[in-house]
């Protein structure tokens, strides 16, 4: 087994230097549970033509967590292409080279780092998704899950031990989402402080102003259809609490939240002298997403054209 291991590590890939990416369909539309404890219940998003059902697996949907995993493969594959290197959709790297780059372990990693991330891969594995997505230029529907197999290499066990640690991991990519990341070149950018974020709503907000803010000077979305973008199981006023502490915190990085009243509602409201208190309802309350650093003073999105059509109120 330690030979095999030696062996293997010659042809391990590694994010040392390179950017971390993203696909950007998987920032579109809610995939992933935002919640830790396992979701049983599928996930179903139907709007403008686009229909999307996440069905859980035996440990329950791959989690926003679980896909920093799909983000690491992503990355790999991005550079290879960017270094002129032969693809596939099978990956093989590191373990801990994961773990560290999506800020789950410091210097060390621990067993249950380990097995948080083999309980990941079963996830990413067990999920189905179903979608009329359109990829490389065909729309179809399909289904399957996130990865189609994983393989753990583990070294020789150590004295007192049940089995060897960890050491090598290889995944293969499901070919919808290969097709994008090579043929489509359809990922961005993400700012690596995305892995410091800790609730999975601050995650999912990210990934939807990264997507969707692209070079304009903000974004809006209405309150009802962003907790649908979101894929939460929260009700609308808890969301809408849920988001509020999140803007308090201002912790996204790149971009910041504010939330306002439709303006067309409060031009009616100042004409006709109605009581305001008819427009503080939440379904007139809108969400504006903004990058921190405006246009000509040095923030220029190079991965993505300006965005307007997407979900204007």
């Amino acid at each position: 087994m330690g030979a095999i291991s030696e062996q293997v590590d010659l042809f391990l890939d590694s994010l040392v230097n390179a950017p971390v990416k993203d696909d950007q369909a998987l920032m579109q539309f809610p995939f992933f549970s935002l919640q830790k404890q396992p979701r049983m219940e599928p996930m179903i998003y139907q709007r403008d033509g686009v229909g999307v059902k996440i069905t859980p697996g035996p440990k329950g949907i791959a989690t926003i967590w679980d896909k920093d995993v799909l983000m690491y493969l992503a990355s790999l594959i991005n550079d290879r292409i960017e270094r002129n290197l032969p693809v596939d959709r099978t990956v093989s790297f590191h373990a801990y080279d994961l773990l560290r780059a999506t800020r789950r372990v410091g210097k060390s990693a621990a067993k249950k780092d380990y097995e948080a991330l083999k309980d990941a891969l079963f996830r990413l594995r067990s999920t189905t998704i179903e979608t009329t997505i359109k990829s490389a230029d065909s729309r179809e529907e399909r289904g399957f899950g996130w990865i189609d197999n994983w393989r753990i290499i583990r070294r020789d066990p150590r004295p007192g031990e049940e089995e060897g640690a960890m050491t090598a991991v290889e995944v293969t990519l499901n070919d919808w989402m290969f097709r994008a990341i090579v043929q489509d070149r359809r990922v961005l950018t993400i700012n690596p402080n995305y892995f410091s974020l800790t609730k999975g709503l601050e995650r999912r907000l990210y990934e939807l102003a990264r997507k969707h803010v692209g070079r304009q000077r903000r974004w809006d979305i209405s309150l009802e259809k962003l907790i649908e973008k979101c894929g939460s199981t929260r009700e609308l006023r808890f969301f809408k609490r849920d988001l509020k502490a999140i803007i308090e915190l201002d912790s996204l990085p790149d971009y910041g939240i504010s939330m306002s009243f439709d303006p067309a509602e409060r031009k009616e409201i100042e004409a006709t002298g109605l009581d305001a208190r008819r427009w503080s309802s939440n379904e007139r309350i809108i969400v504006s997403f903004h990058p921190r650093h405006r246009l000509g003073h040095g923030y220029i999105d190079h991965d993505q054209p300006t965005d307007q059509s997407v979900d204007q109120m």
